[in-house]
């Protein structure tokens, strides 16, 4: 209606609008003017027409909304009554399953006691069997046993037999020395997973066949256990001993590392500092101390090396007594040569002066070997107090509570004494032993300066005579 008046203002608006038309032109016929009514009657009755038109759709369309409502509304009555009739239901049903099982464990009796006994053993073995070397050799034991053990219904007998064939299985992994492939966690490129060949003894340790890399049980995120290699291998005969069982043919007697720790062993070996460690913490100052002892050592053989070809190019020309400039005696030789004609006091200083002259010779160097010996302690002492300093300076700062935060001074002050004392000690023996031999080699020297004055002397008192 409110459409209707609409278009009623419009056709007035339009008629006044001709009425003016008209007033302000020129007259125009009669025929005119009614052909303008006529087309304005059209208009207006062709408008009323649209506009019942979209009346009847508008109504058509409420009519069919409404419909559409009504059924939406009973079907939404029909779903909560199926679901009303599912609550009772279900509930009808929990209580049916809760009556059948006390049913189940009235008749069970004993046989729901002997689960339970199977559960708590299966809880108990499970660890067990899942970090076992041979849980990788013999596989789909823990799923079956966990199966069992975590299932609402009883099992059968044969599931039951399940978990007393694993632990008899395991004990008789325990005897055996057998290979078996899995996939191997860090043996692949970049620390990947790779399948690998490997060589079990017992459930105490496993090695690859080729290169008897030791193996270790790990336990992921999720609880599954899994192979990884170690990242540090335990260092001396182990990994032969493992390559050599691995070569073994049937029959022979072969040595092997057993670990009953299973693992945690070889672990702690492998984790032992090697050389290269004990040497880095010392830090600084024993690698100073490493230094004067390799200096020591090799002068110290150097000395060792020439005083023994000394001493023995000494004693042939003792038996020749042969001058010349090859040794000290010869030349000690050489000046008795040059002197024999003179005084018995004279030859006895020149011989003094020559043997004084090849005493330095024969002790050059042996001073810095002793020096050497007296300076490597006291550089360990030295840091033994400078790691004293790091390890207060990390108590002052950390406190104590961490040993790990002192473990860094307190090696700096026992590795650096060690290699103080491991230092001094074949220094000393060295500067021992060559000390021994220029004494020795000047003891030869004077006996025979010695045994020429003598000469001299009986050669005079003879001519004498």
């Amino acid at each position: 209606m409110k459409t209707f008046k609409s278009n009623l203002k419009a056709l007035g608006a339009a008629v006044l609008f001709g009425s003016v038309s008209l007033a302000v032109s020129m007259p125009a016929s009669a025929q005119s003017l009614s052909d303008v009514l006529n087309r304005v009657r059209q208009d207006a009755n062709q408008m009323s027409t649209e506009d019942q038109a979209r009346l009847r759709q508008f109504q058509q369309d409420r009519a069919s909304q409404a419909a559409s409502m009504q059924e939406a509304r009973n079907v939404l009555a029909a779903a909560e009554g199926k679901a009303r009739a599912l609550s009772v239901e279900f509930d009808a049903n929990e209580a049916q399953l809760g009556a059948l099982e006390a049913q189940v464990s009235t008749l069970a009796g004993d046989f729901q006691e002997l689960l339970g006994q199977f559960r708590s053993a299966a809880g108990a073995t499970m660890p067990e069997i899942a970090n076992s070397f041979a849980n990788f050799d013999y596989t789909d034991r823990v799923a079956g046993i966990a199966e069992i053990a975590e299932a609402r219904v009883l099992p059968n007998r044969g599931q039951l037999e399940r978990l007393p064939k694993a632990m008899l299985q395991e004990m008789i992994a325990q005897s055996e020395v057998k290979t078996f492939t899995a996939p191997v966690n860090g043996l692949g490129e970049g620390g990947s997973i790779a399948e690998a060949e490997l060589i079990r003894i017992g459930v105490f340790n496993a090695a690859t066949v080729n290169g008897g890399r030791f193996v270790e049980v790990k336990r992921g995120e999720r609880g599954e256990s899994f192979l990884e290699v170690f990242k540090t291998q335990p260092s001396g005969p182990y990994s032969g001993a493992m390559t050599k069982l691995a070569r073994a043919s049937e029959g022979d007697v072969v040595k092997a590392p057993v670990d009953p720790s299973k693992g945690n062993l070889f672990g702690i070996l492998g984790e032992l500092p090697k050389l290269s460690d004990r040497l880095a913490q010392g830090g600084p100052v024993g690698m100073v101390i490493a230094f004067l002892a390799a200096v020591g050592i090799l002068l110290g053989f150097y000395k060792m090396f020439t005083l023994f070809g000394t001493g023995n190019a000494m004693r042939a020309t003792a038996k020749s007594r042969q001058a010349g400039t090859g040794n000290p005696l010869a030349r000690v030789f050489e000046v008795y040569e040059n002197n024999r004609n003179r005084d018995v006091e004279t030859l006895e200083l020149k011989l003094d002066e020559q043997i004084l002259r090849e005493a330095p010779r024969l002790e050059r160097g042996i001073d810095i070997i002793k020096v050497l010996a007296a300076v490597a302690p006291l550089m360990g002492l030295l840091g033994t107090v400078i790691g004293m300093i790091i390890t207060f300076t990390a108590i002052t700062i950390y406190g104590a509570g961490d040993p790990k935060l002192m473990a860094g001074g307190i090696s700096v002050a026992l590795m650096t004494t060690v290699f103080g004392l491991v230092a001094a000690i074949p220094l000393l023996l060295i500067h021992a032993v060559v000390s021994a031999m220029c004494r020795t080699n000047q003891q030869l020297l004077d006996e025979q300066a010695a045994g020429l004055v003598a000469e001299k002397m009986e050669s005079l008192h003879g001519g004498r005579a």
